[in-house]
């Protein structure tokens, strides 16, 4: 068994008004340090000051000042800090899977690689240097202006950087993870409809029990967890952006009843989603199950 079968996935979802995630940190390299994971998600780590060290599908690589690694969906990565007292400012920039794939149904098909064109390189480093400067200063439509590069960059990425996957010999995911990636996009396909555990493991070609335990290890989370997480960001989306009432929300989006919904909200948040208003006012950010 390879050590990608130990690799941790990763939910990642979108800030407010932004097309993903960025979050630009500045620690010891000692705490720069990931274990290695994986998500759906296109992910950019951009270097403003600094030396770390990236894994990418068990490939090395030592990064530093303005340089940057592209990590295409599905690849199993992982950093650290070169030295552990040296810190080490960089950014991350995730994009959203769901996004993405809204404008290029296919990129699946693809890997990026930026190191295919020169001038493509330069100009997506140009883009995440003004990412960092607006993340910084914080200016009148920052906000704003990072959306626009953050579409620039894939803009970019995709027009002049993708190579069908098909035509790269090197690029081959973990066998071991593929039954995790099948069972992830079915849930994201099908969390509104009643799916159990038998249904999953006899989808993806495992016995109930042996899939039980290897989605746990896979992913760190079990398989009903996931489920219910998938279930609760779609059904606070509904809320949040359609003002659905709770128990339109829940049952649209895969719950039972309105009571199965408050109770993985309550396993989450410690609370109900109206003591949860009561004392923050309003709903969680999706961003936040991320953390969870």
């Amino acid at each position: 068994m390879s050590n990608g079968y130990r690799c941790k996935y990763e939910i990642v979802t979108a800030d407010n008004n932004l097309p993903g995630k960025v979050m630009l940190y500045e620690k010891p390299g000692c705490e720069c340090f990931t274990n290695k994971h994986w998500h759906k998600n296109l992910e950019i780590d951009y270097i403003v000051k600094g030396r770390m060290w990236t894994m990418q599908n068990n490939v090395d690589r030592d990064i530093s000042d303005g340089e940057y690694v592209v990590v295409n969906s599905e690849d199993v990565h992982q950093t650290c800090g070169k030295t552990p007292d040296e810190p080490v400012k960089y950014l991350v920039v995730l994009f959203s899977y769901n996004y993405i794939k809204a404008y290029f149904p296919d990129f699946e098909s693809y890997m990026l690689d930026v190191e295919k064109n020169e001038q493509a390189k330069q100009r997506i480093a140009q883009l995440l240097k003004a990412i960092v400067f607006e993340l910084e200063n914080k200016g009148e439509f920052s906000e704003l202006k990072i959306s626009c590069a953050m579409m620039q960059i894939m803009m970019v990425l995709f027009t002049k950087c993708r190579i069908k996957k098909e035509n790269v010999s090197n690029h081959e995911p973990s066998d071991d993870l593929e039954y995790a990636k099948k069972a992830i996009d079915f849930i994201k396909e099908n969390y509104k409809e009643k799916i159990s555990l038998d249904d999953i493991s006899s989808y993806v070609g495992l016995t109930p029990t042996y899939f039980s335990r290897y989605f746990r290890q896979s992913t760190r989370k079990t398989f009903k967890n996931y489920l219910n997480l998938v279930r609760l960001e779609n059904a606070l989306l509904d809320i949040q952006n359609n003002n659905d009432s709770e128990t339109h929300a829940a049952l649209a989006n895969g719950f039972p009843s309105v009571k199965s919904f408050i109770a993985v909200f309550k396993s989450v948040y410690g609370c109900a989603p109206s003591e949860y208003v009561k004392i923050y006012h309003e709903l969680p950010q999706i961003s936040e199950i991320r953390k969870i």
